[in-house]
Order: structure tokens, then C-alpha cells, then sequence
């Protein structure tokens, strides 16, 4: 089917990039849109589905060829567009009507089943046309692969630019346009072009009118408790709003009390004030509290909660609140006589909420002198200030959501790491203290416990001999789950000890609220805080403990994951109440794993079976090396994308950044060194030993950057924002530059010796892909983002020594 000599056209060209384009925009609304119907341990699975869909269109193409022969070639692109198109579009509608409950029961794996399915299927299209289009012309693969990752570079400006006005269907919707219309540009007849016509007519009428009429509408969301049984929409949010890293919905009170994270067992007040829920992504929420600005007594159930502990032992303070949510932290502070709140969060759309839809509601906090809210990453602005605060303090922030760029990626992990917390001790005053709350089982306390490491950790780091006098931990248990106390935990940590007339003041605070005091220096209860935060003992309760409680690091930033690997199987260390999802996270991480190496295994050792009766058989000395240098690419290119993903998205703080810059920029740099290589159509000794030496490059600046970049970010942290994004455009771009030579490179060497096989090729690449998506996770859980950088690198030099082994059998036929 592939003749080097002939040209495809400026059609084809255009019709790439839109396919590309439509695919990554489909990929990245399918991640929110999960967000939204599953846990985010699942939402990555639209990630490993695309990669799949677009690396088995390849296998159709190697045992199907014949379907599309190059007189008709142009009319079935266009009918693989609008395929893509139609069932988009349907499979998004069937998507949002579909229970995603994921049990072991037929119910359960019928929905799982028919959510991957339906949401898979899109993808097969899209990889049947780009397989098509990237080996019908093997002489100009460099250049269909440079307008193929420019046009994916593009959709994803497009997500930035459309997620906010049309919502996550509705970007769907606008991915199905963009396909129809690469069917618009292919077609080959006036049949075909009618029919795309059409069709672009439909979903851009869709895609328009998606915000307003919704025709596309939720039916079920993830259950709010963590439960694996989906939950019916069952009332229209007062307000909604979609960016590319979260929805937000505000919904009216149904509660029958005061909202608290954690309630002193003394509060009996009834008369609390009218509330307005705020849900980010269907589950993670917090409360608009009706406030006039000015009586105390409308907001006095705040003194209640656990999470104020550090305003009752330092009132009158500075204070920074780290995710404003419904504003509770902000009036908490000005409550105690802050003197000055600022509250930096990462939603924009949040903050607009506060200020205009429901600024009267909560007191139009923004309008107070003594408040001012900043639009950025907390971690990112807190270094970049030159201020100090005496309390810094954070609430339960979590999104449980992926974000556009890849799932794991969490925004708040960057918030929980040592780096992180000595930055925030760095910035607080001599009687300042930081403060974080988070969920407390007695039995398991795993979270608080993780707190505690990492406050060992942070200040073992700046000097302090004995971390112990630098913390106190309480908690309130309002509930008993499976035999233990539940509730909520606070923990604060001091640059300076904790002086005897804190220690008085907190036992004041523990008698007077029935808080229940966990640790000061003076008691522990349970004794793991005090071994946790002891030198002497630290290690040895970090290695022995039943649960990972090792202090998260940037490099390891997942302070949610405390099961370890080697404990997936015992069932007694995965129960861990309100945070089990999180706990299973990594089992199921470890199931879609065994999936996708199952997945791409069956994907491909069947179809070359199949192909043995369709094509005349090869020695295997031949098809090996091209095979083994397509899947080391293939696996290399994604452990190195994902890997930068995450640095770069702790490292820029912003995840609209991590999705601009990195995934943007990574795209473009891959197809500025595609097209560097386009020339590389192995036909001659000198190219053949340049293309080698593109390789060695390519490997050479892989290992570099995944060895200096960690110590670079971390030199560079807390600059300004444009010369962060100066970093990272100059790290992707030189990463991008590079890996963008494999494809065409691997492209040259099988025209000259298996032109054939090159769909097959394509098919090895992208399955490996898959595979890594799922590894990635993995290896950057178990082992670090480091590892799994410097494991990427390593695969472009197996590749490079397949290289050289296909050269030398090219040499010895020439």
C-alpha cells in the first residue's frame, strides 16, 4: 500500500492535524469528565484508552490493508472521520447516562465495561485514519508526524481556551466537529463531502447550544463518601462552572446543622446560618455561610470546629489561608481579630463566586479591608513573597479529581511534601505556626501520621535536633466506624518549641472544646506520634509501620497513597474508612496495569498470527530490531512525557500552566524534531550514520534531563512566574526537540527494510504507549518521578542499539 515515490497533498496535511487535534481534545475532556463520574484512580484510564484506540487502529490497518486501497484512500479517511465524529458523540450521551459502579458483582462490570467501551471506541477510529496517513508516505512520515503532533499541540490550547464556555461535554461535542471536519478536507467525493457536511452542521449546533439547552446532562455522579455505587443527579446546581482542571457546582442547603469539618461535641447551637454547598467535582465540598460582614454571633459555630485550633492558640494572628473554598477559613481568621487574611486559591472560578454571585451572601469578604484574595498556587506564591504570616493554614484540601494534564497529577500533592512545609516554616514568623487538618481514625491513622513524618522531616531539614517540642496534634472523634474513633485531626508545627504557656493554652482549648489531645511534648496518645517524631525512632516506626507513613517528597509527591506496594493483598491494611478509595487507588492501578500488558499483548501477538496468512512470512532477524526500537520508543516517549508532566506541574504550581506549557510545549518541540528528520529516508551511508548519531543525541540529552532537572527546579522554585515558564518551555522544548527525531528515524530504517510492516510498526509503538501510561503511575508511586524519568532515557538507548543492528543488516544487503 505504500508507494515513497508519490506526495500526499496540503489536504492531508490539514486533515492529520485535525484528526490529532480532535483525538487530544476528546483525551483531555474524557479525563474531566471522569473526574466527575469516577474516582480519579479511574479518570486516568481515558489516557491509557486513547493510546490504545490510536495504537489498535494501527493493527486494523496491518491486517486490513486491503480495505483501503489508495483509489478510495481519501473516501475512507473521511468515513473514519465521521465514524470518530458519530460516535463520539453518542458514546458521550451514553457515558453520562451510565451508573460507573465499579463491584464485583455483573451489574458493576457491565458498567465499567461499557464506560471503557464506549468511550474507547472513538479512539479506534482516530487511529485507524492516523496509522493510514502516517504510513502511506513513508519518505514524508517527518512532516505528516510534525503536522500530526502540532495539530494535538493545538487542541490543547483549543481545551484551555473552550473548557470555561462550553463546559467538558461540551468540548467533547466541539472534538466531534473537528473530526467531521478532517472528513470535510479528506473526502475524496462529493458524496462523502455532503455527508461530513452535514454532520459538521449537527455537532456544531450541539456544540453552541451545550452550555444553555444542556442536551447532554449528567445522570450520575461519583458517590460524595468515597463509595464505589454511582449517585443519580437529582437537582439542578444553583450555579456551575468548568475550567481544564476542575468543574465547580454550587448547590442549596439541605443539611439540618452548622457545616464543620470537625465539631466540638459541646456545640449545641440550632439556630445556624443558611449555607449554600460547593462541590468541586462532584465530591470534594465545602459550604457558602450566610454572613452580614459584621456579627460575630451569626458565625460563633466556627470557634467549634477543629480546624480553627491554631486561631484559639494564636489569635490576633496574620494569617494565610491556603484554598479559600466557601470562604469558612477566611471569616474563622477575622473571627479570632486577624488583622490582615489572605486567602490565595487556585480556582479562579471560585474566587468569582465569592466576589460577584454570592458576595452578599458571605459578607462581600472581598470588599474588607482586612482580607485579600490571590489568584494563584499557594506553594507558588508563598515563595515567591517575601512576607511572613503567623498562622498558615490549610482545611482538608483535596480535589480527588485529575487534572486536563493526566490523573495523579493532583494539584494539592505539592502541597504536601517536606520541600513544601519547610518553605511554609521559612515564611511564618517566630510565634507563627502552620496548620493542616486532615481525616482521623484512630485505629489507622495513617493521614495524621503521614502529617507527623512530614513534620519531622521538614524540621530535621532546617536544624531542629528535637522535632517533637515543635508540634501539637488534637483531633475531634464525632463517629465510630468499624470498631474505631473517626473524626478529623489538626496538626501544628512551630519553628520555635512550644513554650509551657502554649502547652496551657492547648489544655485549656482540649478541656473547654472536648477536643481530644493526640500530642505535645509532653504526652502522645496514640505513642506512634511520639516514635514518629522522635530521632531516635523515627526510621525504624517509618519502615515497621503497617501503613506508608514515609514523609512525601517532590519527587514522591503522593501523600494520599499510604498503602505500599507489597501490601496490595492483605485486605487488614486496605480498610482505612474515609480514605480507603485512596488506598485502593493502587490496587486498581496495578489491576488496569495487568489490563493494558494483557490488552497490548492480545492486541498484537494474535494479530501477527492472523497476518502470517495475509502477507508473506519474513525471517525474524529482519522485523526484530524494528520492532524492539518502535516499543522502546514508544514506552521511552511516554515514561519521559509523564514524568515532565509531573515535575513540571509541581515545579509551575498552575495546572492551566502544566497543560499550556508543558503538554503544549512537549507536543510542538516533538514535532519541531520530527520535522528536523523528515529528510531521513535511509537510502544512503551518510544519512544512515547521521540518523544514528540523531539517536545518540537524543539518548545523551534524555539521560541529562532526567538527572539535572530535578536540582534545577528545585534552585529555581520559588522565582517569578515568567522565569518559571522560561524553565520549563526551555526543558520541554529541548526534550521535545529531541524525542520528536525517534518516530521518523524508526520510520526510515523499516521503508528501506520491512516497508510492509510499517503499520505494524505503528501498532508496536502505540501499544507500548498503553502500557506505559499505567507504568508511569506506577513506577513514580513506587519508586519516585526521578526513576521513571531516567528508566524513559534508558529505553532510547536500547533503542539506539536497534538502530545500529538494523543499519548493519541494511549495510550488508546494500
Amino acid at each position: 500500500m505504500t508507494d515513497p515515490a508519490s506526495k500526499p497533498h496540503v489536504k492531508h496535511f490539514v486533515g492529520i492535524s485535525l484528526f490529532t487535534g480532535a483525538t487530544l481534545m476528546l483525551e483531555i475532556a474524557l479525563t474531566r469528565i471522569f473526574s466527575i463520574t469516577m474516582w480519579y484512580h479511574y479518570a486516568f484510564m481515558a489516557i491509557s484508552l486513547a493510546l490504545f484506540g490510536l495504537s489498535f487502529g494501527a493493527v486494523v490497518v496491518y491486517l486490513k490493508g486491503s480495505w483501503f486501497p489508495r483509489e478510495k484512500l481519501d473516501d475512507r479517511l473521511a468515513l473514519l472521520a465521521v465514524g470518530q465524529a458519530v460516535t463520539g458523540g453518542v458514546g458521550l450521551a451514553l457515558l453520562l447516562w451510565i451508573p460507573f459502579s465499579p463491584t464485583l458483582t455483573v451489574f458493576g462490570l457491565a458498567t465499567v465495561l461499557s464506560s471503557f467501551l464506549l468511550a474507547l471506541v472513538p479512539f479506534l477510529f482516530s487511529g485507524v485514519a492516523v496509522c493510514l496517513l502516517l504510513t502511506r508516505w513513508p519518505a514524508r512520515s517527518g512532516l505528516l508526524y510534525t503536522f500530526d503532533l502540532v495539530g494535538a499541540a493545538l487542541g490543547c490550547l483549543l481545551v484551555l481556551a473552550l473548557m470555561s464556555p462550553l463546559t467538558g461535554p461540551g468540548v467533547v461535542l466541539a472534538s466531534t466537529f473537528l473530526a467531521a471536519a478532517a472528513g470535510l478536507v479528506l473526502a475524496g467525493s462529493k458524496r462523502w463531502r455532503k455527508v461530513a457536511g452535514a454532520i459538521c452542521a449537527v455537532l456544531l449546533f450541539l456544540t453552541i447550544i451545550q452550555p444553555f439547552a444542556k442536551p447532554f446532562r449528567f445522570q450520575f455522579v461519583k458517590n460524595v463518601f468515597g463509595l464505589p455505587t454511582a449517585e443519580p443527579v437529582t437537582s439542578e446546581p444553583l450555579v456551575e462552572r468548568w475550567n481544564s482542571h476542575a468543574a465547580i457546582a454550587v448547590h442549596k442547603d439541605v443539611s439540618q446543622g452548622a457545616f464543620s469539618w470537625g465539631m466540638s461535641p459541646v456545640y449545641k447551637g440550632d439556630n445556624h446560618p443558611k449555607q449554600l454547598f460547593l462541590f468541586i467535582d462532584a465530591a470534594a465540598g465545602t459550604v457558602f455561610t450566610q454572613w452580614d460582614g459584621k456579627r460575630a454571633e451569626q458565625v460563633e459555630h466556627l470557634r467549634y470546629d477543629i480546624t480553627s485550633l491554631a486561631h484559639h492558640l494564636r489569635p490576633e494572628s496574620d494569617t494565610l489561608v491556603i484554598g479559600v473554598g466557601g470562604g469558612r477559613d477566611i471569616v474563622t481568621a477575622l473571627l479570632f481579630n486577624a488583622p490582615r487574611v489572605t486567602g490565595v486559591e487556585i480556582n479562579k472560578d471560585i474566587l468569582n463566586l465569592l466576589e460577584y454571585d454570592f458576595a452578599d451572601f458571605t459578607g462581600r469578604l472581598a470588599r474588607n479591608s482586612k482580607v485579600r484574595f490571590i489568584h494563584d498556587e499557594a506553594r507558588s506564591y508563598i515563595e515567591r513573597s517575601g512576607e511572613r504570616f503567623d498562622i498558615i493554614q490549610a482545611s482538608l484540601i483535596d480535589s480527588w479529581a485529575a487534572t486536563a494534564a493526566g490523573a495523579f497529577t493532583l494539584t494539592e500533592n505539592s502541597l504536601y511534601t517536606q520541600e513544601a512545609w519547610v518553605e511554609f516554616l521559612n515564611h511564618s514568623t517566630d510565634r507563627g505556626v502552620i496548620t493542616f487538618s486532615r481525616w482521623w481514625v484512630r485505629e489507622r491513622p495513617g493521614e495524621m501520621l503521614r502529617c507527623a513524618s512530614l513534620a519531622y522531616a521538614a524540621l530535621r531539614k532546617m536544624g531542629i535536633k528535637e522535632p517533637r517540642k515543635h508540634v501539637l496534634i488534637a483531633a475531634t472523634e464525632f463517629d465510630e466506624h468499624e470498631g474505631s474513633k473517626t473524626g478529623v485531626g489538626t496538626i501544628l508545627i512551630s519553628k520555635k518549641p512550644f513554650t509551657a504557656k502554649d502547652l496551657a493554652t492547648f489544655a485549656d482549648v482540649m478541656k473547654i472544646y472536648k477536643f481530644t489531645p493526640l500530642h505535645t511534648w509532653e504526652m502522645s496518645d496514640p505513642e506512634d506520634f511520639a516514635l514518629v517524631l522522635s530521632p531516635e525512632t523515627h526510621e525504624s516506626i517509618v519502615a515497621n509501620y503497617q501503613l506508608d507513613v514515609t514523609p512525601s517528597t517532590d519527587d514522591k509527591p503522593f501523600f494520599f497513597q499510604t498503602l505500599r506496594f507489597s501490601d496490595i493483598f492483605r485486605t487488614d491494611r486496605q480498610a482505612q474508612w474515609v480514605t480507603s478509595f485512596n488506598m485502593r487507588a493502587v490496587v486498581v492501578l496495578l489491576m488496569c496495569l495487568g489490563m493494558v500488558i494483557l490488552l497490548a499483548v492480545g492486541g498484537l501477538l494474535l494479530p501477527l498470527k492472523l497476518a502470517s496468512r495475509h502477507h508473506a512470512p519474513l525471517p525474524r532477524f529482519r522485523l526484530l530490531p524494528h520492532s524492539l526500537y518502535f516499543a522502546s520508543i514508544g514506552l521511552g516517549f511516554i515514561l519521559v512525557e509523564l514524568a515532565a508532566i509531573q515535575r513540571l506541574t509541581i515545579f509551575l504550581g498552575h495546572p492551566v500552566y502544566s497543560l499550556a506549557v508543558v503538554l503544549f510545549g512537549i507536543l510542538l518541540a516533538t514535532g519541531a524534531g520530527s520535522y528536523l528528520t523528515q529528510r531521513v529516508f535511509i537510502d544512503n551511508e551518510k544519512v544512515r550514520k547521521s540518523a544514528l548519531a540523531a539517536l545518540g543525541v537524543l539518548f545523551v540529552v534524555q539521560i541529562v534531563l532526567s538527572l539535572t532537572t530535578p536540582s534545577l527546579l528545585g534552585i529555581l522554585h520559588g522565582t517569578s512566574v515568567p522565569i518559571r515558564l522560561a524553565l520549563a518551555l526551555g526543558v520541554v522544548g529541548l526534550m521535545g526537540l529531541t524525542l520528536g527525531m525517534g518516530f521518523p528515524i524508526g520510520i526510515g530504517l523499516a521503508a528501506g527494510r520491512v516497508p510492509e510492516q510499517t503499520p505494524w510498526l505503528w501498532a508496536v509503538n502505540g501499544a507500548m504507549s498503553v502500557v506505559g501510561s499505567v507504568l508511569a503511575v506506577v513506577a513514580s508511586l513506587a519508586f519516585g518521578i526521578t526513576f521513571t524519568a531516567v528508566v524513559g532515557a534508558l529505553c532510547y538507548l536500547v533503542a539506539v542499539a536497534c538502530a545500529y543492528v538494523s543499519l548493519q543488516q541494511t549495510t550488508e544487503i546494500s
